[in-house]
């Protein structure tokens, strides 16, 4: 997750006291689900979008944040969950810069965790990321290239020997173009190209195939959907990427596209069509990987706000449900108040008034018009 040559905006960077928010369970009741969630009235008739979209072959899911679970509110974030999604993406739990916050010391903890509840509650779990040349602890970028490509072989090994079977999806490798470091093929800079060379992906590929046959894998890339210079430089490139790739055999299963939509870009989504095309020839499955909407540009009036966020939303899934080579959505949480959105602008502006709706559920764990508007997308798409 991340955009813009400024690097990457992380909500880990955003939490307050998120070392200690992230500990290991000790309690079951942490775990606990509340018996409904609060909602409009009559809402417990519909049917989850997790069930909708599974009628019609699709894994719908959401990014997942352990320590929400120990939060007052925890009982019903987890209750969302199990409404309205079949599968759950580590949002921070198996970010390297969580694990190996120091070097020689690998914490699994909030990975465990993850794992934990989500084999419990029987969803699928995607593992966000194994290899990304951003957000990385400082120690690593002291490695020489010897030690970096011992440490991509370890980690993924240690962590993909003991999740195999448990995992359903890994994001294998993260982000690889970034086009403001202006390498050959507008690759993103970081310790593992600088080790391996481009070679660094079909590394991780083949040692993660190698680890688990049966798992999907998973390349993940950010602002492709945008109808502008930059969105058509990260599809140029990365799809040459997918080529080169694909000609060297690589065992890519899927491809992941984020689809952090935003209120101050232009979007052709006939245009993106074309590119969900061009990597289906490819043989890709394709997955949307963080879709949420940052409405950053549209009017303060929450009512307008809320229903400018649904259209972006129907708009975007309309086109993308109706490709067939689409097989999982994956929205960046589920409420508001969990976003990474959020996080960022109450660091940002401790005291503005106005907060980011760029999700499906309000702060009360109530849907709004885009949960909605996600439904109707849903209902009409064509089945699988």
């Amino acid at each position: 997750m991340g955009w813009g040559p400024a690097g990457q905006i992380s909500r880990r960077a955003a939490l307050l006291g998120g070392a200690a928010s992230l500990a290991a369970a000790t309690a079951t009741g942490r775990h606990a689900v509340s018996a409904s969630l609060r909602s409009e009235p009559g809402a417990a008739a519909r049917l989850g979008l997790g069930d909708i979209a599974a009628r019609n072959g699709i894994v719908l899911g959401a990014s997942f944040a352990v320590h929400e679970l120990d939060t007052p509110y925890g009982a019903h974030y987890a209750a969302a969950y199990l409404a309205d999604v079949r599968s759950v993406t580590s949002e921070l739990s198996f970010k390297m810069s969580v694990l190996r916050p120091t070097a020689g010391v690998i914490n699994l903890d909030p990975a465990d965790r993850l794992v934990d509840f989500a084999a419990r509650n029987r969803l699928k779990l995607r593992a966000h990321t194994l290899v990304w040349n951003d957000d990385l602890p400082d120690w690593i970028h002291r490695l020489g290239p010897g030690e970096v490509e011992l440490l991509l072989e370890a980690h993924t090994t240690t962590l993909m020997e003991r999740y195999r079977g448990k995992v359903w999806a890994w994001d294998v490798v993260n982000e690889p173009i970034a086009p403001w470091d202006h390498l050959p093929g507008n690759l993103r800079k970081g310790p593992f190209l600088t080790a391996l060379g481009e070679g660094y992906i079909a590394r991780a590929f083949h040692l993660a195939r190698s680890l688990d046959p049966t798992a999907l894998l998973v390349i993940n890339e950010a602002q492709t959907e945008t109808d502008d210079e930059n969105g058509r430089v990260f599809r140029t490139s990365f799809l040459a990427l997918l080529k080169r790739l694909r000609a060297k055999g690589v065992p890519i299963d899927a491809v992941g596209l984020q689809a952090h939509l935003r209120s101050d870009r232009r979007y052709d989504f006939a245009v993106f069509k074309g590119f969900l095309d061009e990597i289906a020839a490819l043989g890709y499955a394709i997955h949307i990987t963080e879709l949420d909407v940052n409405d950053s540009a549209f009017p303060a009036d929450e009512k307008r706000r809320d229903a400018a966020v649904a259209d972006l939303y129907r708009r975007f899934l309309t086109v993308v449900l109706a490709h067939r080579a689409v097989t999982a959505v994956t929205f960046w949480q589920l409420a508001d108040h969990t976003s990474w959105l959020t996080y960022m602008a109450r660091n940002e502006s401790p005291n503005s008034r106005r907060r980011p709706r760029p999700l499906l559920l309000d702060d009360a764990f109530k849907r709004k018009p885009a949960w909605f508007a996600v439904e109707s997308a849903l209902k009409e798409m064509p089945p699988r």
